[in-house]
Formats: C-alpha cells, sequence, structure tokens
C-alpha cells in the first residue's frame, strides 16, 4: 500500500516529535544566551520523518533533472575540448 515502505510505529512518531521538541529548545535557550555581537545560530531542522516521504525516488521530474545536468555536464566538457570555453 504505501510503496513498499514499512510504517511507522507510534514510538518512531513520537521519539521523532520528542526530538524536535528537544532541539528546538535548546536552540532558543542558546540564542537567548549567546552574545549579542555574534551571529545567531540557524534554526535547527526537523528530525527527517522517512514516512512522510512523498515523492518516489525515481520519478519522472527527478529523472529529468537529472539527464539535463548530464547533458549540460557533456556539452560543456565538449566545448572544454574544442576550445570554445576555458
Amino acid at each position: 500500500m504505501s510503496d513498499g515502505t514499512p510504517e511507522p510505529n507510534g514510538e518512531q512518531i513520537i521519539l521523532a516529535d520528542v526530538f524536535d521538541a528537544l532541539s528546538l529548545l535548546d536552540w532558543h535557550y542558546v540564542t537567548a544566551n549567546s552574545d549579542p555581537k555574534k551571529p545567531k545560530p540557524k534554526k535547527p531542522k526537523k528530525y527527517p520523518r522517512w514516512w512522510e516521504n512523498q515523492k518516489p525516488k525515481n520519478s519522472p521530474e527527478r529523472v529529468a533533472k537529472l539527464d539535463d545536468a548530464r547533458r549540460r555536464k557533456r556539452e560543456r566538457e565538449q566545448a572544454i575540448a574544442e576550445g570554445r570555453i576555458a
């Protein structure tokens, strides 16, 4: 039903939420107690939730982007070899 991806159990979901809450709390503490002259730290990223990943690994958009990048790389290497660009 979910393309072969195992379903998370309740414990995994709660642990991800707890991890996010603790990292955000730590970020708030560090930001509030840091030197005002120094730059503030970046906000922490959410814990990666593999069960929310809706996009398949080899989606048509991703394959098209990869093919386009490979084509541009070949064209650039050919232009360098021909001396058209440095």
